[in-house]
């Protein structure tokens, strides 16, 4: 298949059109050299993951395949959540570890997309292996007012970031501001 004619690619150009969903637009996605850096979401590791869930890494996977096709070096980097609530709360069900949970099932996921014929990711890092970095990020959120504390949680409160909704097209001033849920507002949700 020839692809020179391919609007939405321009070998030439070293560019690619892609759609962005925070400017609603098409735009074009200029590429330095032959290395394309992907990171994509991975599955929860505290079940198997379902169909929906294989429809994404599916996705993934086609994306990576026609770049490298096209003669790209694809490097992608995938994340597996193996902390939350669900995890722990599963694994005290099964009466096992979060750890030999979450090891179970990634496995399970490895074993599946082979048997899917799912390119297996460059890199895989899981939460546990960042908390350091997300603690960091949630205490400057703390700092500059955006979250805050409710109980043993922390919580994100949307309503002060500006550009909040703006990647769903959501104008968030022209929200009910009724507090009903916790201290704050409807809108926000547990970071920690």
């Amino acid at each position: 298949m020839d692809y020179s004619s391919n609007s939405n690619f321009n070998k030439q150009s070293n560019s690619f059109k892609f759609y962005n969903s925070l400017s609603k637009k098409i735009e074009e996605l200029n590429i330095e050299g032959n290395q394309i850096k992907m990171f994509t979401c991975g599955p929860s590791i505290y079940r198997k993951p379902h169909i929906g869930n294989y429809r994404t890494f599916l996705f993934e996977d086609i994306l990576q395949r026609y770049l490298e096709y096209l003669g790209y070096n694809v490097t992608r980097l995938m994340n597996f959540t193996d902390i939350e609530d669900k995890t722990i709360e599963e694994a005290k069900r099964k009466g096992i570890t979060v750890k030999e949970l979450t090891k179970k099932i990634a496995d399970i996921f490895h074993d599946e997309i082979k048997l899917l014929n799912i390119k297996t990711p460059t890199y895989t890092v899981r939460s546990t292996e960042t908390v350091e970095d997300a603690i960091k990020i949630i205490s400057k959120l703390l700092e500059t007012g955006y979250a805050y504390y409710y109980k043993d949680d922390v919580y994100f409160e949307p309503i002060k970031f500006k550009g909040f909704g703006k990647l769903y097209g959501l104008d968030m001033s022209k929200w009910p501001k009724k507090k009903i849920r916790f201290k704050r507002d409807n809108y926000s949700n547990n970071i920690w």
